[in-house]
């Protein structure tokens, strides 16, 4: 639909990131085909069409999140028709979102972390290559869509460090000698077998290309299963666990922010809740005049 792909070129002049468009993208068709299957064109959208909606979404079993964040995409979307004189009137306008509750974190113990990061072979240059995005994943803590748009230029291994500066948070992060060891195995002996003529990312698929978000998703599930992780594991699973653990470890909690890159308060309150969590638990179950 002409009007969508309008709409698309409009986000990407906001500086948007690459994810959040193509989440946008993706919201917004899903939205529009519902409409098509309902002979319902934009100009004639009214509330209860979107409520509709999002209570199809709802029997769905969709997450309240996912919802919450399809409803933010469908309100800028008609935000955008009304403003550029597309639609007469904004439908969407008094939509609210489904509040979320705040769950504690979901993170792997450090003996799951183990077993996942446990590669029996390295006899393959992919085998090498998904060792050493396991090892980049949790020794520094970097969201997936860091790592999928890290170029090789990225990577300092004299120095021990990678930069992750595409994001909203550009800074460098100090590699751990195991996660050095790895990466610096993969770039040696995996990716010029790999990798594409003149391709820059770091990490590529198996067609020599820059990994996608759906790829590295099931990447991960691969091996958690593997692994036998009986956990509904996803790639901000790993991120909080490499925060946790170092936090558990008496990591300063402000390093650890700027290492992840966290601006958000409400991040870091639900780091510092799990720790106090573990240490209520720690004193009622091993502090000698329990």
């Amino acid at each position: 639909m002409e009007v969508v792909e309008e709409y698309i070129k409009y986000l990407n002049s906001k500086n948007l990131s690459k994810n959040t468009i193509s989440s946008y993208y993706i919201d917004i068709k899903r939205y529009v085909d519902y409409l098509k299957e309902k002979m319902i064109s934009l100009d004639n959208v009214v509330e209860n069409d979107i409520i509709g909606y999002i209570i199809r979404l709802e029997q769905e079993n969709i997450s309240v999140a996912t919802v919450s964040r399809m409803i933010s995409s469908i309100k800028s979307f008609h935000d955008y028709l009304f403003f550029y004189g597309i639609s007469k009137n904004n439908p969407a306008r008094n939509i609210k979102k489904p509040k979320i509750e705040k769950n504690s974190l979901d993170i792997l113990t450090e003996e799951e972390i183990k077993r996942l990061l446990d590669f029996k072979n390295l006899n393959t240059p992919k085998e090498i290559r998904d060792k050493a995005i396991f090892e980049i994943l949790y020794g520094t803590g970097i969201k997936v869509s860091e790592l999928i748009d890290m170029d090789i230029d990225s990577v300092e291994l004299d120095l021990d460090y990678i930069c992750c500066d595409k994001g909203k948070n550009p800074r460098i992060i100090p590699l751990s000698n195991t996660s050095k060891e790895y990466l610096e195995k993969y770039i040696n002996e995996s990716r010029t077998e790999l990798a594409n003529e003149d391709e820059k990312a770091l990490f590529v698929s198996s067609l020599g290309q820059r990994f996608t978000r759906q790829g590295l998703w099931k990447l991960i599930k691969k091996y958690a299963n593997l692994a036998n992780i009986d956990k509904n594991i996803n790639p901000s699973m790993l991120r909080h666990s490499f925060a946790i653990h170092l936090l558990n470890e008496g990591a300063n909690v402000a390093v650890v922010s700027k290492i992840l890159g966290n601006s958000n308060l409400s991040s870091l309150q639900s780091y510092l809740n799990h720790i106090n969590k573990n240490m209520r638990r720690e004193i009622k179950e091993k502090h000698p005049r329990k």
